[in-house]
């Protein structure tokens, strides 16, 4: 039995590498994935497993999905409200972006996002990751951000390339692909094994 279970495992996982992918390029943290995925269960374990056409309670749900039912009613509250595919807090690379792009500490004359001195106490990219990325070093945040090319160096400051931004959010649109046909042939599949059990 624990070799089909790690068996069914090794394919679930195969199914998310590709989603994690998609999620890593776009400074999606695994937190708001895990929150995305507690929607998605909750959502599910209420529509498709009630009885006799009604959706199933919290107690059932807490016991397919493992959440407890205080976590599975906030949930539930926010789907009802349409907000489930909403994330209490961003990943952190998005939060750095996004703080450098409305912050007045980090904005020039023109409410624009100043090109920031590496070090400093204020208004340098140092004091930005300090502000708004956890306990992630300036240097480890530098490089994620060159890596997505989303900043560039020069000299001793670092600038926001808004031309990367705008491809950024392209790759967004052109993400939307996939809910045509894998998503399709994903709810096929789901289908086939509920209705086979």
């Amino acid at each position: 039995m624990q070799d089909q279970y790690t068996h069914f495992n090794s394919i679930l996982l195969k199914l998310l590498q590709p989603l994690a992918r998609l999620f890593l390029h776009f400074g999606i943290s695994y937190r708001e994935f895990c929150e995305l995925s507690k929607a998605a269960f909750v959502d599910v374990a209420r529509e498709d497993f009630g009885v006799h056409g009604r959706p199933t309670n919290a107690s059932r749900i807490a016991a397919m999905t493992g959440m407890t039912r205080k976590e599975i009613s906030r949930i539930r509250r926010k789907i009802d409200n349409g907000e489930g595919a909403q994330t209490d807090r961003q990943s952190p690379i998005n939060e750095v972006l996004a703080a450098w792009c409305s912050s007045d500490e980090f904005l020039d004359s023109r409410g624009q996002p100043r090109r920031l001195p590496l070090k400093g106490e204020r208004a340098s990219f140092e004091s930005l990751v300090r502000q708004h990325a956890g306990d992630i070093p300036e240097g480890a945040m530098r490089k994620e951000l060159q890596r997505i090319d989303a900043i560039e160096l020069v000299r001793n400051t670092v600038r926001i390339r808004h031309e990367a931004l705008a491809k950024f959010e392209a790759d967004k649109q052109n993400a939307a692909e996939l809910l045509i046909e894998p998503y399709e042939h994903l709810q096929a599949v789901a289908r086939k094994v509920s209705v086979s059990r």
